[in-house]
């Protein structure tokens, strides 16, 4: 699929689209090629808006996480909690502080790692019941 989607939008941007006129990229030599961006006084409505997607963010990582943790504390995966129940959480939001120092995008992929890791550590036992194969 990925191969298909590359090649309909190589073959739609360079037919469909080659009438547009484009202005070509122009890199000032004089200019540092990266700057820092002024973090001293951001204007009001950037500050909300961070708010918003900051909430938004966090809700988003906190039903992720419990849902994750909800389906690998299944009891029928039969586990035994440790004292670092809720480490996961802490090591992902400490992840994603660095991230954002460095304007990186931040993880919160456990979801689907958590399950197969449970499934990848487990002994299970298969039997086959009337030609079928039960775990």
């Amino acid at each position: 699929a990925l191969v298909v989607a590359v090649a309909a939008g190589s073959v739609i941007g360079s037919y469909v689209f080659q009438d547009i006129e484009m202005k070509k990229f122009i890199v000032d030599e004089d200019r540092p090629l990266f700057e820092m961006a002024d973090f001293q006084k951001p204007p009001v409505a950037a500050v909300f808006a961070a708010i918003g997607l900051g909430f938004v963010l966090s809700i988003l990582f906190f039903m992720e996480g419990n849902i994750s943790a909800s389906i690998v504390n299944n009891p029928a995966n039969k586990l035994k909690k440790g004292s670092a129940f809720h480490l996961d959480m802490l090591v992902t939001g400490i992840i994603n502080a660095i991230l954002s120092v460095f304007c990186l995008p931040w993880v919160h992929g456990a979801l689907p790692h958590s399950p197969l890791h449970v499934r990848a550590l487990a002994d299970i036992e298969e039997h086959i019941d009337n030609g079928h194969l039960t775990e």
